[in-house]
């Protein structure tokens, strides 16, 4: 056992066995009893309240909205219901489930997010609850400042989607900020790959207790039951919290407001190293559309104090407590400050503004195959922009009216007025698009004028993309129900007549002329009407049905074929060709992200089929569509669409024109797949969602 483990538990207990001089003591009885009792009554303290957490989130990528399920952790922190997760766990999510410790699965509701710190705060629907008389058992926060390195802690939490689970570790730094350079600047953290930035007023506690995907938003927890912390990342086994001193505040805010309220003044802050300055923080960059540059203030200054009280950086650990020390003074009062330009002291008034978020909404407009953003101030900032106004493209769909237009749309482009309306903002062109979709007579076409980088465009985009045409058909040929393989002269050598070259029979299509004729598999058809059949290679696959297509449908054929050494002359009626499953006619339907076909004749011979069994098959599935969110795989037969019944390519055409007028919150459909029916329920977004728009969840069936 390390020794400094043992050191501890000595400390923890006073007791210890008899140890050699010079060895490490091993515990004694007592002391792991009295570890695993303190251990447990930490665990039982919040262990109760120990939530999972399932999100039914929406991404947006290639054109098109689509759905994903994520999970993470939480803890109840009020007898109320309230749950403290991560910001990242409940992102772009629509539906929330927690699961308690007695495994009752209840909905929540989204009280409010703070990517900032990478916090978020639900509400569960407590109506919905059994038991629990006495009050939902509920964790308290403890005060995250006593910290030190060496203290031991646990993480609680649903890693990798399992049940609850609890790791013990110690704490390696309680104040941990994320640098990077030869400068040793703080880095900027974010939610996701690309997207909004966290953590700039957090300094981390980070310890080892292990964590992986899935305890996101559990909490750190300290020997005397309190969580100290809320885990947000870790790898390679670190783990970090924010906080719950943090987390403490943000909950207030939260649960008040729906958001927290912050200040900005557009400056960004370096640490005293290397600078050859002993007092102040030194003014890294200013921006030029904020309320710093505009009282004043320009990088390279050296910032003294902040409404009369000196302020120094010397390390990067305190930065954030600077930034956070800013962003709580009163939004829109001026913040006074003291800098220094060039050793000549100055002072200034920042009014200050409210601190927006990088990410702005994003939404799908899925009949035109493009998903649009809100520009942000930040993000006009960093893309050099004019203005926020306009709806810029962040993807556009395969095959779809954006990218079918001339010149198509694509990303990054900004689109300023639709159809000789401007579009302000996204929800300029939600309302735009939704006037259009509505409109039985609305344009085959409509003009889009947008923006990429400086040149301005114009496009005709249709409003409605055609159904695509049906795969071509071969003409009605003459046709014998069996399959061939060519007998080639490498292969007949290993066989009982070497000289015999033909097309073997291997399978014998049941309901055909040729399963009522003496065929049998196994024969090998050397003519047809006296011609002589002799593939000398595999590619001459084909020559037995190209002699059969010469011929005509309704006439008897003559095959001699080669049986068990002998030569036998059978007779068979020339059929019509089948159709094949790719010549099938096929209907899309591009709302739900899929393509269906008829049943041909070779699908009900190679699944089983009999004539009773009906419906459409699925020919393909477009990857993050309603349908590929809901399980429906290529090959399933839908049989059934919510009430209606789906026994033709006809009948499935008619039940989702009924679904789509109806525009439920779920369809159900139920398919065959294998030997099995399966229901596979389709929860569809059908217009264009804002965040400001978003209803509550209906209860949990």
């Amino acid at each position: 056992m390390p020794s400094l483990l043992v050191a501890l538990l000595l400390t923890l207990s006073g007791v210890c066995g008899q140890a050699a001089v010079g060895q490490p003591a091993e515990p004694s009885d007592q002391v792991r009893a009295g570890l695993r009792d303190m251990i447990a009554a930490a665990r039982d303290a919040v262990f109760p309240a120990l939530v999972h957490i399932e999100v039914q989130a929406v991404e947006h990528w290639a054109g098109q909205e689509s759905k994903m399920i994520s999970t993470g952790s939480g803890t109840i922190i009020d007898p109320s219901g309230l749950v403290l997760t991560n910001a990242h766990v409940t992102d772009k999510g629509r539906r929330f489930y927690c699961t308690l410790a007695d495994k009752q699965r209840i909905i929540a509701t989204l009280i409010g997010e703070d990517p900032w710190t990478d916090l978020a705060l639900l509400q569960l629907d407590v109506s919905t609850i059994h038991g629990y008389e006495g009050g939902l058992p509920h964790a308290s926060f403890g005060d995250s400042t006593h910290l030190s390195t060496g203290d031991m802690v646990l993480a609680m939490g649903s890693p990798f989607a399992l049940d609850r689970t609890v790791t013990l570790g110690i704490v390696a730094n309680p104040d941990r900020v994320f640098t990077g350079g030869p400068s040793n600047d703080v880095e900027d953290l974010q939610l996701g790959w690309g997207s909004q930035r966290t953590g700039i007023f957090t300094s981390w506690i980070q310890h080892d207790a292990l964590i992986n995907p899935g305890n996101s938003g559990g909490p750190l927890v300290n020997m005397g039951g309190q969580i100290i912390g809320v885990n947000t990342r870790g790898g390679s086994g670190n783990g970090f919290a924010t906080p719950s001193n943090i987390a403490r505040g943000v909950v207030e805010q939260l649960r008040e407001h729906g958001q927290v309220k912050r200040s900005w003044i557009g400056v960004g802050f370096k640490h005293l190293e290397r600078t050859g300055l002993d007092r102040g923080v030194f003014i890294d960059s200013v921006d030029a559309d904020g309320p710093a540059f505009e009282a004043g203030l320009r990088a390279g200054d050296v910032l003294i104090a902040i409404d009369g009280k000196p302020h120094t950086v010397r390390f990067p650990e305190e930065v954030p407590d600077l930034l956070a020390l800013i962003a709580s003074h009163p939004v829109g009062e001026a913040l006074e400050v003291k800098y220094e330009r060039k050793g000549v002291p100055a002072t200034a008034s920042i009014i200050t503004q409210a601190l927006q978020l990088d990410e702005g909404e994003k939404v799908s407009l899925r009949k035109w195959g493009l998903t649009v953003n809100e520009i942000t101030p930040y993000e006009a900032t960093w893309r050099m922009l004019p203005s926020t106004e306009g709806a810029m493209i962040d993807s556009t769909r395969s095959g779809m009216p954006a990218e079918m237009a001339e010149p198509p749309l694509q990303y990054g482009d900004i689109i300023h007025a639709v159809d000789g309306q401007p579009v302000l903002s996204i929800r300029d062109l939600v309302n735009i698009y939704s006037r259009l979709d509505a409109d039985q007579d609305r344009p085959e076409y409509v003009l889009v004028e947008f923006s990429r980088g400086d040149s301005k465009l114009i496009t005709a985009l249709r409003t409605s993309m055609p159904d695509s045409a049906d795969p071509p058909r071969d003409l009605p040929r003459a046709w014998v129900g069996i399959d061939t393989q060519p007998v080639v002269p490498e292969l007949a050598r290993h066989l009982p007549n070497p000289d015999r070259l033909g097309f073997r029979v291997t399978r014998i299509y049941p309901g055909t002329t040729a399963a009522e004729s003496d065929l049998q598999v196994g024969d090998i058809i050397t003519t047809v009407n006296g011609v002589d059949l002799h593939p000398s290679a595999i590619e001459q696959a084909g020559m037995f049905g190209r002699e059969i297509r010469r011929l005509d449908i309704g006439s008897d054929a003559t095959l001699g074929v080669v049986r068990e050494g002998e030569r036998v002359d059978v007779s068979v009626r020339l059929e019509r060709s089948r159709t094949r499953p790719e010549e099938a006619k096929r209907e899309k339907n591009r709302d739900f992200g899929l393509t269906v076909r008829a049943i041909t004749f070779f699908d009900r011979i190679d699944n089983r089929w009999n004539d009773q069994v009906k419906g459409a098959i699925v020919d393909d599935v477009e990857r993050g569509g309603w349908a590929s969110s809901a399980g429906i795989y290529a090959g399933d037969l839908i049989q059934q669409i919510d009430e209606h019944e789906v026994a033709n390519l006809s009948e499935f055409t008619a039940a989702m024109e009924a679904v789509a007028e109806a525009r439920p919150e779920r369809v159900v459909i139920r398919v065959l797949r294998g030997p099995r029916t399966s229901f596979r329920f389709v929860e569809p977004e059908w217009a264009p969602i804002l965040e400001e728009d978003n209803e509550e969840p209906a209860p949990a069936d």
